[in-house]
């Protein structure tokens, strides 16, 4: 069967991101324009002027957030960590600007009738209680993005500096792990005793029996428990006795040993 070749994130996939773009950021201004205009009447004077930019800006940014993480999701730039803590980032630049608009909006419903009569420059009162409340939102704020920042690290810094699997692994050919089709059949009959699998006792044609075998898949012998090697063949298999959790020996990774050479 022929594969299709479609490019999905092609010419076509950003061509109508930038548009996107553009439109979230005509669509910002004219909502803000309308909402302002209605409350305010004209839009004039500088503090109207900064209160609209802002939240025209501020808006748009919003908007392009959730085309920002796609785009690093497709380009895959970034590891679990990273994209924990640019969603932080985010989140938190998200709530700034909620809070920087809410106060420009309110000091200016406030302070309106000021406003309006104001010609030139900054209305003093007007600044100052914005500038105040941005400060009195920010030290909380910067409290709490400090803590979240400090468990993303934590979390990272564990998960990075985690010891690796401790069990041994060495190369046995893949025929030589594949089990007979009878036997096979006999494992696939039982419930898997671990996810992917089942833990089985081997029993061989000259009577030895093999405990705690790792069967993949009901097929194929991936691992053997405190062995230092496998001195048999799947084709020297009998039959195979499919272990309970209750029977599995205290779990001890080092003990495990890999046969398909994969640490």
């Amino acid at each position: 069967m022929i594969q299709s070749t479609k490019d999905p994130f092609g010419f076509r996939f950003w061509l109508a991101w930038i548009l996107g773009f553009a439109l979230s950021f005509v669509a910002s201004a004219g909502l803000w324009t309308l909402f302002l205009t209605k409350l305010f009447g004209e839009i004039r004077g500088a503090e109207l002027t900064v209160t609209w930019s802002a939240a025209v800006f501020g808006t748009w940014f919003l908007f392009v957030t959730p085309f920002m993480r796609k785009k690093e999701r497709i380009w895959k730039r970034l590891n679990q960590d990273q994209e924990k803590a640019a969603d932080l980032w985010l989140r938190g630049s998200s709530l700034l600007i909620g809070a920087l608009l809410a106060a420009l909006v309110f000091w200016s419903l406030v302070f309106q009738h000021e406003l309006h009569r104001q010609s030139g420059g900054f209305f003093g009162p007007w600044l100052k209680a914005v500038a105040a409340t941005w400060i009195v939102t920010l030290i909380p704020f910067l409290i709490l993005m400090y803590r979240k920042a400090d468990v993303v690290f934590r979390e990272a810094e564990a998960r990075q500096t985690q010891r690796g699997p401790v069990f041994k692994a060495i190369f046995v050919e893949k025929a030589k792990r594949i089990l007979p089709e009878d036997v096979q059949a006999a494992i696939k009959a039982s419930p898997e005793t671990l996810s992917g699998g089942h833990v089985v006792l081997l029993t061989l044609m000259d009577g030895r029996e093999i405990p705690h075998v790792f069967v993949l898949q009901s097929r194929e012998i991936l691992g053997l428990y405190a062995r230092p090697g496998m001195d048999f063949s799947a084709a020297e298999i009998r039959s195979a006795q499919v272990l309970t959790q209750d029977e599995l020996p205290p779990y001890d990774e080092a003990q495990w040993l890999r046969l398909d050479g994969r640490a």
